[in-house]
C-alpha cells in the first residue's frame, strides 16, 4: 500500500513539474537584442500567441504558439517581419529571470537567426 501511494505521489509531482514548465511562459515578457535590427525587442508571451515589439513599441512579429513541456512551437501570423515559411520549433529553459531558446527545427533563417541560442531577460512588459 505504501509503495502504491508513493508511486502515485511521484506521478503527480512529475505531472506538476511538466505543467509548470508550460505555464511558466504564459503572461510573461522578455527583452532581447537583435543585431540585424540594431534594437532591443520585447517578446510578450500569452496563452496561445506571442508578439515582439521594438524599443519604440512597433509590432515586429506576432505568432501563434504552442508550448508542450520544454518545447515552443511558433507560426508567425503578421507584423513588420513575419516569416511565413512554416513553423519554428525551439526547446527552452527558464533559469530565474532568464529564458533561453535552443533551435530544434525552423525553416525560416531570419527567425532562427534571431532566436537560436538566445538568452532573454524577464521584464515587466514595458
Amino acid at each position: 500500500m505504501r509503495k502504491t501511494a508513493f508511486f502515485i505521489l511521484i506521478v503527480f509531482l512529475f505531472a506538476g513539474v511538466n505543467r509548470l514548465s508550460a505555464q511558466s511562459l504564459q503572461n510573461t515578457a522578455w527583452k532581447f537584442y537583435v543585431d540585424a535590427l540594431h534594437d532591443t525587442l520585447t517578446m510578450h508571451i500569452g496563452a496561445d500567441t506571442a508578439y515582439s515589439t521594438s524599443s519604440t513599441g512597433e509590432l515586429i512579429v506576432r505568432s501563434h504558439i504552442e508550448v508542450v513541456k520544454d518545447t515552443l512551437k511558433l507560426r508567425d501570423i503578421d507584423g513588420e517581419y513575419p516569416c511565413m515559411d512554416g513553423e519554428g520549433v525551439y526547446r527552452f529553459t527558464v533559469d530565474g529571470d532568464y529564458l533561453s531558446f535552443f533551435l530544434v527545427n525552423d525553416p525560416c533563417e531570419n527567425r532562427s537567426g534571431a532566436l537560436r541560442d538566445l538568452k532573454m531577460k524577464r521584464t515587466d512588459g514595458k
